[in-house]
Protein backbone atom coordinates (compact mmCIF):
# COMPACT_ATOMS: atom_id res chain seq x y z
CA UNK A 1 0.00 0.00 0.00
CA UNK A 2 2.78 2.95 0.81
CA UNK A 3 4.18 1.49 -2.73
CA UNK A 4 1.18 2.36 -4.78
CA UNK A 5 1.40 5.34 -7.27
CA UNK A 6 -1.96 6.62 -5.30
CA UNK A 7 0.34 7.23 -2.37
CA UNK A 8 3.40 8.93 -3.87
CA UNK A 9 1.12 11.11 -5.77
CA UNK A 10 -0.78 12.57 -2.06
CA UNK A 11 3.11 12.98 -1.04
CA UNK A 12 4.07 15.46 -3.88
CA UNK A 13 0.84 17.42 -3.20
CA UNK A 14 1.36 17.47 0.46
CA UNK A 15 4.88 18.22 0.38
CA UNK A 16 4.25 21.00 -2.25
CA UNK A 17 1.34 23.02 0.01
CA UNK A 18 4.32 22.63 3.25
CA UNK A 19 7.49 24.10 1.28
CA UNK A 20 5.07 27.09 0.14
CA UNK A 21 3.12 27.55 3.87
CA UNK A 22 6.70 27.30 5.46
CA UNK A 23 7.93 29.90 3.43
CA UNK A 24 5.19 32.10 3.94
CA UNK A 25 5.26 31.66 7.35
CA UNK A 26 8.93 31.82 7.58
CA UNK A 27 8.57 35.25 5.65
CA UNK A 28 6.18 36.54 7.88
CA UNK A 29 7.97 35.87 11.07
CA UNK A 30 10.60 37.80 9.62
CA UNK A 31 8.86 40.42 8.37
CA UNK A 32 7.71 40.84 12.12
CA UNK A 33 11.23 40.59 13.25
CA UNK A 34 12.97 43.27 11.08
CA UNK A 35 9.50 45.19 10.40
CA UNK A 36 10.22 45.25 6.48
CA UNK A 37 6.47 44.40 5.87
CA UNK A 38 5.48 42.86 3.00
CA UNK A 39 8.78 42.10 2.04
CA UNK A 40 10.41 39.17 3.12
CA UNK A 41 7.31 37.12 2.91
CA UNK A 42 6.98 37.97 -0.86
CA UNK A 43 10.83 36.77 -1.17
CA UNK A 44 10.24 33.12 1.15
CA UNK A 45 6.47 32.74 -0.38
CA UNK A 46 8.39 32.91 -3.88
CA UNK A 47 11.80 30.81 -2.41
CA UNK A 48 9.11 27.96 -0.87
CA UNK A 49 7.14 28.21 -4.48
CA UNK A 50 10.41 27.07 -6.36
CA UNK A 51 11.52 24.63 -3.65
CA UNK A 52 8.30 23.79 -4.17
CA UNK A 53 7.86 23.25 -7.50
CA UNK A 54 11.31 21.47 -8.21
CA UNK A 55 10.72 18.72 -5.12
CA UNK A 56 7.32 18.40 -6.83
CA UNK A 57 9.03 17.25 -9.62
CA UNK A 58 11.44 15.18 -8.88
CA UNK A 59 9.00 13.68 -6.68
CA UNK A 60 6.74 12.79 -9.24
CA UNK A 61 9.95 11.61 -11.60
CA UNK A 62 10.21 9.15 -9.10
CA UNK A 63 6.99 7.93 -9.08
CA UNK A 64 6.51 7.59 -13.12
CA UNK A 65 9.81 6.03 -13.01
CA UNK A 66 8.12 3.04 -10.50
CA UNK A 67 4.98 2.85 -12.04
CA UNK A 68 6.75 2.36 -15.92
CA UNK A 69 8.80 -0.26 -14.23
CA UNK A 70 5.84 -1.98 -12.55
CA UNK A 71 3.89 -1.78 -16.20
CA UNK A 72 6.65 -3.76 -17.85
CA UNK A 73 6.54 -6.67 -15.52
Amino acid sequence: MLNSPAFGLLGIGFALAIWIVGGALLGKYLDGRFDTRPVLTLVFLVIGLAIGFTDAYRRLRIVMERSNRKARR
